[in-house]
């Protein structure tokens, strides 16, 4: 059914519904004009010029007066231009304006202008044009003045005339329609011979309507044949109405169809079946609800066990169960039920069985009755119309679907959109999710011989199944056929063994007697249904979810997915699919999407099946390489959503060099982002990595290469190999300087890296003229306050700091931090870093209270913004606790240096430069706190190392050499 939804200003679009049920609307009622607004004008939005385009419009203003956003108009909500829309809505019209909230009667013959201050003009300046109204003589508008509760009527000025009760008097002068019918009496009331006169001085435009308006007042459909005349017509409908008057009524015993036995180890899920029993506790009326769910999740099950529930609470209702995945199965599921019937004509293979059921359904004197459609995953099953060769039918399956009083309807599916389609909207949805861990453990329990499993196995191997109840039972048949060899951990240990044992154990089929046989009783299997019909149906979803299961399964935001799909509505288009099958979901207050574990496993048997993995699992990485920005502060965020991602996509084997360079790309910005987050040794082996494929793959002086090298170079020196870092810095300067110029930006990052190696080795004087000429290039060519610049400008102050030059790098750390605070921030890590280095340029300058106080504010926001135990944060502790000891605060300065050291031990490695001086600097503490072995021997365990790791010509060496020599003499050491 199409309704017009009304936008704003007035404008309004064509919708579809399910059913005439689904949304609350308004419907026209109207006699033609040679100028009425049709479906292919409202779909070209053409036609406003037109005068039957009025009607529409005040259709809706009315319809939004009366609080109500859709509404139909018979002229343009049908495509008459499809004979199978037209046959549908011809049998269905008297339900559409049944079910209307309001009708409107348009009549433009009747004139009744409103007047000022006058709601409703005196009936008897309008009575005369209104009994005469030509509205009143067609055969359409018999049903639309009978079906709707609520009938209004409007002049062609608009004005409200009144409505069919309050005109009821006038109305049945002119129509000799009895009063009981108007006001709603059932049509039982009066015989079809005197339903039948009620239109015999009506006329229609087609001879063929006249009958035809006819169905809805006689309770019969059939297919309109334009072109056989009046009589053959009347000829079909008499016939029609005789088949329903010869149904018997049956006086059998109610029983259930249903092809299962209700289980005695049922287990939970008894809150959906409470909504059950609420929701089809209401007789009143005619209920539809859908259990809509991940395959293998238990709808089938739930179905059942309320089935019986239900036929135990109330013997005196027919319970049906029709297999609804293909027509095939749901017409086999009505000829059960003729059988079981036995209706007139169920053995005649010329009856059609699908109309002898739907007729039985309808008849309210048949009783209670409870319809299962299980398994309706495909709803282009119930709303195509079949080909010309079937002709036994020419409706949609869902035609055959009564909506009567008497009956109800669930529907198990794994498509949301069923509950459109079939149902009324998705308020009538219940879902249908994984089981909790107490019921799914409970389910193992049922499921296995006693004895072979304990309640921490039970525990442990649900969890790993993801309380997925199809997934249980399969585990629990192979554990159980396997008895005397497999128990609950020998499975877990084949399952957790690798990816193929995993699908092999999910792929494993097993007899079920509580699942249909037409239907996998394999998680894979049963979900690789649905990846089928969603390939079929919609390959841009298929597309999607092939990418998403390459992904980290959670956590997988949106932007990342616009890689495929750049255009809102297309990635949107491709999502629905997907979320509609329960394949994905949407992580609760965000916009990122996870996919079930198994899902994502199953997906990929599947691509596999089709040998369609590789290809996948190489776009996933060029996704993911795209999307990885650099290591930089700002990306930090986006780094960290894509992580998982990464990681994820790194896991396959590559033979392909394009894939393989997609991949020493992502390593490459991993490393960078693992650098700036001091995870020093991950960066080594990622910057290496990325080096090694470029280096196999590319030609030697490519610049990526170099690229490669400069990041290691640069991680090696925060690893502390000062002489490694030297080395491939130099490589990196001097391969960047050839491929890009001596003044590129790369090429000075390059030199600023190689200067740092050389200061932190102790040669200072080469440091600083690297460190004069990079800050003059990088002026030229990037700008005095391009970060880049400024970073240099802070290596160039913490090089005369570390020369005795305190005033000048003093003023060169204050200039510095400003220009910093105003480009990059106050909390950025390079803005952090510079007041670390300006705390220690005081801390040497003996202003201790001034370090003090800079100290704490910069170590606190590097433990919020950085985290408690980056290298920058600890290096930030071992400064402050420094300070204490300069101010003989001793017991404050070892809590906190033993703190810092114990943590870059486990960070940073017991020899790297940074965790040799917070050793020197504990030793001196534990010296002046009388521990004089103690601290001997640590001073000397450093000094060893320091020889070992920077060399006994380092000044660290010498420094500490000098300390341990002095104390040896001191204390008597020989």
């Amino acid at each position: 059914m199409h309704l017009l939804e009304i936008k704003s200003q007035g404008e309004f679009s064509l919708i579809q519904v399910a059913t005439h049920n689904t949304l609350p609307y308004a419907i026209l009622s109207h006699t033609w004009t040679d100028e009425e607004v049709t479906y292919q004008d409202i779909i070209n939005s053409t036609g406003k010029s037109k005068s039957g385009y009025e009607k529409i419009k005040f259709c809706g203003e009315q319809a939004t007066r009366d609080g109500l956003q859709y509404f139909w108009v018979d002229t343009c909500c049908i495509d008459k231009s499809n004979s199978a829309e037209l046959s549908t809505a011809i049998n269905s019209m008297f339900r559409w304006y049944r079910n209307a909230k309001k009708c409107y009667v348009y009549l433009t013959d009747v004139s009744a202008p409103s007047c000022e201050g006058v709601i409703q003009p005196s009936q008897s300046t309008w009575e005369a044009t209104f009994r005469n109204s030509r509205w009143f003589t067609r055969g359409w508008t018999l049903q639309e003045l009978i079906a709707p509760a609520i009938v209004e009527f409007f002049s062609k000025e608009r004005t409200r005339l009144g409505d069919k009760k309050s005109l009821e008097k006038p109305i049945h002068e002119i129509t000799h329609i009895p009063i009981q019918a108007l006001r709603g009496n059932p049509f039982s009331d009066f015989s079809v011979a005197e339903r039948g006169k009620w239109a015999a001085q009506r006329q229609t435009s087609e001879e063929e309507d006249l009958v035809y308006c006819l169905l809805g007042l006689c309770e019969v459909s059939m297919p309109p044949i334009y072109g056989e005349g009046r009589e053959k017509a009347l000829f079909r409908l008499t016939d029609e109405v005789d088949k329903r008057s010869r149904m018997p009524v049956l006086q059998k015993k109610p029983l259930s169809t249903v092809p299962f036995d209700k289980d005695p180890d049922f287990v939970g899920r008894e809150d959906i079946l409470g909504a059950l029993k609420l929701q089809f506790s209401r007789r009143e009326s005619h209920k539809r609800v859908v259990l809509v769910g991940l395959g293998g999740v238990g709808k089938s099950q739930i179905a059942i066990e309320f089935s019986h529930r239900l036929r135990s609470q109330d013997p005196q209702t027919w319970v049906f169960w029709v297999h609804a995945s293909t027509a095939e199965r749901f017409e086999q599921g009505y000829r059960a039920i003729a059988t079981v019937l036995e209706l007139p004509g169920w053995n005649d293979p010329k009856t059609d069985i699908l109309d002898l059921v739907w007729r039985w359904l309808s008849d309210i004197r048949s009783g209670r009755w409870f319809l299962i459609l299980d398994n309706a995953d495909d709803t282009d099953v119930f709303s195509s119309i079949p080909d010309k060769e079937l002709e036994h039918r020419s409706r949609p399956l869902s035609s055959y679907i009564p909506q009567t009083i008497t009956g109800s309807v669930l529907l198990t599916t794994r498509d949301r959109r069923a509950a459109l389609w079939l149902s009324t909207g998705y308020s009538s949805a219940i879902a249908v999710d994984l089981m909790t861990r107490k019921d799914a453990e409970q389910l193992l329990f049922t499921k296995i011989p006693d004895g072979i499993s304990s309640a921490p196995e039970r525990a442990e191997l649900v969890r790993e199944l993801d309380y997925l109840p199809l997934a249980i039972t399969q585990a629990a048949a192979y554990i159980s056929a396997r008895v005397t060899r497999k128990t609950v951990p020998r499975y877990l240990a084949l399952y957790r063994n690798d990816e193929v044992s995993q699908s092999r154990l999910l792929d494993e089929e097993s007899g079920d007697l509580r699942r249909d046989p037409g239907v996998p009783n394999s998680v894979i299997r049963t979900w690789q249904i649905s990846f089928d019909q969603i390939k079929d149906k919609w390959p841009s979803a298929a597309r999607l979810l092939s990418l998403i299961a390459m992904l980290d399964r959670q956590g997988i935001p949106d932007f990342l997915l616009h890689a495929i799909y750049p255009n809102d509505l297309d990635l949107e288009a491709a999502l629905s699919p997907l979320e509609e099958f329960s394949l994905i979901s949407v992580e609760r207050g965000s916009t990122r999407f996870e996919i079930h574990r198994l899902v994502q496993l199953a997906t990929r048997k599947w691509l596999e099946r089709y040998q369609e993995l590789e290809r996948w699992q190489g776009m996933a990485v060029e996704v993911v390489s795209n999307a990885f920005p650099n290591g930089d502060y700002k990306n930090w965020e986006i780094c960290d959503a894509l992580w998982p991602h990464a990681q994820e996509v790194l896991r396959s084997k590559f033979v392909s060099d394009t894939i393989c360079l997609g991949k020493a790309a992502l390593l490459y910005h991993m490393g960078w982002y693992s650098w700036m987050q001091g995870r020093y040794i991950l960066a080594s082996t990622q910057s290496q990595e990325s080096l090694s494929i470029r280096e196999r793959i590319l030609q030697g002086n490519d610049v990526e290469i170099f690229h490669s090298v400069g990041l290691l170079g640069l991680v090696l020196l925060w690893q502390g190999k000062y002489k490694e870092a030297e080395a491939t810095s130099r490589r990196a300067l001097v391969g960047h300087k050839i491929a890009l110029g001596a003044e590129h930006p790369c090429t000075l990052a390059s030199m600023s890296n190689l200067a740092s190696a050389y200061s932190c080795q102790g040669r200072l004087k080469g440091a600083e003229y690297l460190e004069v000429q990079v800050i003059e290039m990088m002026k030229r060519v990037l700008g005095q306050e391009h970060p880049d610049t400024l970073g240099s400008i802070s290596n160039l102050a913490s090089t005369y700091r570390n020369q005795g030059r305190f005033k000048e790098a003093k003023d060169l750390e204050v200039q510095v931090i400003e220009m910093k605070k105003r480009v990059l921030g106050q909390e950025h890590p390079s803005t952090l870093a510079s007041m670390s280095n300006l705390a220690l340029t005081y801390w040497n300058q003996r202003r201790f209270k001034e370090a003090e106080d800079l100290g704490v504010q910069v170590m606190e926001i590097k433990k919020r913004v950085l985290g408690q135990e980056h290298p920058s944060t600890l290096t930030s502790m071992a400064n402050l606790a420094s300070t204490y000891r300069k101010q003989e605060r001793w017991t404050e300065a070892e809590e906190l240096q033993v703190t810092e050291l114990e943590v870059s031990s486990r960070v940073l490695g017991q020899e790297h430069p940074n965790t040799l001086t917070s050793m020197a600097n504990l030793a001196i503490i534990w010296k002046r706190h009388g521990r004089d072995i103690d601290a001997l021997q640590l001073m000397k365990q450093c000094v060893e190392a320091r020889a070992k790791i920077l060399g006994a010509n380092h000044p660290y060496t010498l420094s500490s050499s000098t300390i341990l020599l002095g104390w040896e003499r001191e204390i008597g050491v020989a």
